[in-house]
C-alpha cells in the first residue's frame, strides 16, 4: 500500500457518530414486604405501651416468638424475619426479661442489657441529645442481619430526654427511624402509660391516647399497641389494642396461663371470629373446618372456639358454609 493510499482520505462515507444512548429509566426500588402485613411495616417503629408492671415484656416475648415460628400473630401470618434481637434498656436480664422469654418458650433470643454491660457507663446518658446514637451503638451490638426484628424494652431513654417535649420526640423517632433504615431493621418497642385516675370519667376515651409523652409518640411513630388490665377497662380480661396506619384497629381480649403469659380468652367469640376470618383463604377457594382447626391451634385457639366463629361468621354473612365441614371465605366481603 502507498502513502498515498494511506494519507488519502477513503471515498466511503465516515460512520455516522453514534448517537447517544437513550438512558435507561431506573427501576423503582422494590418495596421490603411487611413484616405483619400492613400491621409492621418494614423498617417501621411499633410501640406497646401499658401499666408499668402490666406484663408488657410477657407479651412482647409471646409475639416475638410467633414472628420466630412464624405462627399467626393474634390471626395475621407474619413474613419471615431474619432474626430477632432486643435491647434490655431497665432493669437486669437475668431476674427481668429473661424470665419472660424462657417462659414464652423464646430463650435463645439474642440480647443486649444495658444494666449488664460492664463497659456501660450511665453517665453518658445525661447528654440527651446523644441518646440516639448510644442506641445505635447498641443495636451494633447485636449484629442483626437485614430484616430482622428489634425490640427494645422500653425505648423512653431515647426518645429526646423529656417525652413531653413534642419537638424532641418527633426528632428523637426520625433519628432512630434513619438508624432502622441505615441497617434494614424494624423496630418494636414497649413505652409506658401514663398514670390513671379512679375516676374513669377523667381518662382518656382511647386507650392509645395513655401513652404517656407527647402526642409526636402516636403522630411519629407507626403502628401504636395497647395493653389494658381488666381494672383499667372494667373488663373480665386483659384487653390489647393496635392501631395500624394501613389497616382497620382491632381489639383482642387475652387472658395469663399459669407462667404469666398471654392467651387469647377463650370463649369470646366476637374477637375469635375476626381471628377465624383471617385463616380463610382470601381466594374464595374452599377449607374444611378440620383445616381450619389445625391452623387455630398456633393461635392458639380450641375447636370448639373455632366452631363458634364459624357460626358466627356464616350468621354475619361473611362465610358460606358449602357443604357440611367445607367452608368458603365471600370474596367480595375482603378488606
Amino acid at each position: 500500500m502507498t502513502k498515498d493510499a494511506v494519507d488519502r482520505p477513503s471515498s466511503q462515507p465516515a460512520s455516522p457518530a453514534a448517537s447517544p444512548a437513550t438512558p435507561t429509566p431506573a427501576a423503582a426500588p422494590s418495596t421490603p414486604a411487611d413484616l405483619l402485613p400492613n400491621i409492621i411495616s418494614h423498617g417501621s417503629i411499633s410501640l406497646l405501651s401499658g401499666a408499668a408492671g402490666l406484663g408488657k415484656t410477657a407479651l412482647l416475648a409471646t409475639i416475638a416468638r410467633a414472628f420466630r415460628d412464624g405462627t399467626p400473630v393474634f390471626g395475621h401470618q407474619p413474613n419471615p424475619v431474619a432474626e430477632i434481637g432486643i435491647i434490655n434498656a431497665d432493669r437486669g436480664w437475668d431476674r427481668g426479661a429473661r424470665v419472660w422469654f424462657e417462659r414464652a418458650g423464646f430463650p435463645e433470643i439474642k440480647f443486649y442489657s444495658m444494666c449488664d454491660d460492664p463497659a456501660f457507663d450511665p453517665r453518658c446518658l445525661r447528654k440527651k441529645f446523644d441518646r440516639t446514637a448510644r442506641l445505635g451503638e447498641f443495636i451494633d451490638k447485636l449484629t442483626l442481619p437485614k430484616r430482622s426484628l428489634l425490640l427494645c424494652d422500653p425505648i423512653g431513654l431515647f426518645l429526646g430526654g423529656n417525652l413531653l417535649d413534642y419537638d424532641g420526640c418527633g426528632v428523637a423517632c426520625h433519628e432512630i427511624r434513619v438508624l432502622l433504615r441505615q441497617r434494614e431493621l424494624t423496630m418494636m418497642a414497649t413505652a409506658h402509660a401514663g398514670k390513671l385516675k379512679a375516676d374513669k370519667k377523667d381518662r382518656y376515651a382511647r386507650l392509645q391516647d395513655q401513652i404517656l409523652g407527647s402526642s409526636a409518640l402516636l403522630g411519629f411513630s407507626d403502628t401504636q399497641m395497647v395493653l389494658a388490665s381488666p381494672e383499667e377497662t372494667g373488663s373480665a380480661y386483659y384487653t390489647f389494642l393496635w392501631v395500624p396506619h394501613l389497616a382497620p384497629p382491632e381489639t383482642f381480649l387475652l387472658e395469663r396461663d399459669e407462667l404469666g403469659i398471654f392467651r387469647l380468652a377463650e370463649g369470646t367469640d366476637a374477637g375469635s371470629a375476626g381471628r377465624i376470618l383471617a385463616l380463610l383463604p382470601r381466594s374464595g377457594d374452599e377449607i374444611t373446618a378440620g383445616e381450619l382447626g389445625e391452623l387455630a391451634q398456633a393461635i392458639p385457639l380450641t375447636a370448639k372456639t373455632v366452631q363458634r366463629a364459624l357460626s358466627q361468621l356464616v350468621a354475619e354473612g361473611q362465610v358460606t358454609k358449602v357443604r357440611r365441614g367445607v367452608y368458603q371465605r365471600l370474596v367480595g366481603l375482603l378488606h
